[in-house]
């Protein structure tokens, strides 16, 4: 859903860092849209021996992704968190994010993020018009984001998911699914969305409305007084999944919106960037870059496939780069030839895995 620009804007913004331990590349494009409205987060020194990162894919407007990139964070680092119990620590999080965007303070602070991004407008004499003013009421409400998040924790990775965003890590080659789309016809999604008084379209929409099941925000969702946050239409309750990460078994993480995965199944796109990053000098922003070239529509008429916003983060493991200068001498005229070869040739869109 959404109304799509004449051409699309493929301006990127983009951004490579690193610490001891890993590298870390992502960027962002609007494509097709006509607003911007995904957020990240890449805190690769976000708490000893920790790095933290996360998409969110927001819609109805971007301000509950933009907020979930202020407070987020934050809120990880809750008592949960320093017991260790980290897992909890990211259910709680997301929990009391959601909660929280409900109270005045935020409403407020989500009502000026909604005015910054342009959804009403000033007059000729500065005034901000009263009419367009009204919408801002209704931030936090009619709007939302997916959010999955990825806090790696020495060699271990725990990944909380809420919606349609994708967190994938290669191992060996393979994609290994860290999240789960939560999507409204799925059986577990469907009796909660039934039970809560909702309603799910034959093209897979809650009450005509989102194809996702799980978001941040939306609490026009969430109005059924006789079910707490978790049994709402529509929940911000993330899946969390933990996997340790070691030199034999982890070689890169990529954390993507559905922009990306309405376009490739997790294994094209891990295959893409296994044949890009090992590459001499290689950053991995451009990898991203060159992702949204390949998944990005000629043109609109094609159901939405490559014209959604698109965002991507990549993060690679040093201990990678840590070969043997024979190893390196053995595999230096195979690596030359992955980089130069040619881009994924996608002809019609994958399939969601």
């Amino acid at each position: 859903m959404g109304s799509y620009l004449n051409k699309p804007k493929t301006d990127k913004e983009s951004e490579d860092m690193e610490n001891d331990l890993l590298m870390c590349g992502v960027s962002s494009m609007q494509g097709w849209r006509e607003k911007q409205e995904d957020a990240h987060v890449c805190l690769v020194d976000f708490d000893d021996d920790m790095s933290l990162f996360g998409v969110f894919d927001g819609h109805g407007g971007a301000e509950v992704a933009q907020y979930a990139v202020e407070m987020l964070p934050s809120l990880i680092k809750n008592e949960l968190f320093e017991q260790g119990e980290y897992e909890k620590a990211l259910v709680k999080a997301y929990m009391d994010f959601d909660d929280s965007l409900i109270e005045p303070p935020v409403l407020r602070r989500l009502r000026t993020l909604r005015l910054k991004n342009g959804k009403t407008e000033e007059s000729d004499n500065g005034d901000v018009d009263e009419k367009k003013l009204v919408e801002t009421e209704l931030a936090g409400k009619d709007s939302g984001c997916t959010a999955v998040v990825a806090l790696l924790v020495k060699n271990k990775l725990y990944v909380a998911n809420a919606g349609d965003s994708r967190c994938v890590v290669s191992i060996g080659g393979k994609a290994h699914a860290m999240s789960k789309d939560h999507k409204p016809r799925d059986k577990s999604e469907l009796k909660r969305i039934l039970a809560a008084g909702g309603r799910v379209s034959s093209d897979g929409r809650i009450n005509h409305g989102l194809n996702m099941s799980r978001a941040l925000g939306d609490h026009m969702y969430k109005t059924n007084s006789l079910f707490p946050n978790t049994k709402q239409m529509i929940t911000a309750l993330p899946d969390v999944q933990a996997i340790d990460l070691t030199p034999e078994n982890g070689d890169f993480i990529v954390l993507a919106c559905d922009g990306i995965w309405n376009s490739l199944c997790s294994q094209k796109a891990v295959d893409f960037i296994s044949n890009r990053i090992h590459c001499p000098d290689v950053k991995l922003s451009l990898i991203c870059e060159e992702l949204f070239e390949v998944c990005l529509a000629p043109d609109t008429p094609n159901a939405g496939v490559g014209c959604d916003n698109m965002t991507c983060i990549i993060v690679k493991f040093k201990h990678h780069q840590k070969r043997s200068l024979t190893d390196d001498v053995e595999e230096e005229s195979d690596l030359v030839t992955d980089c130069k070869k040619p881009k994924l040739d996608v002809t019609a869109p994958e399939s969601v895995d």
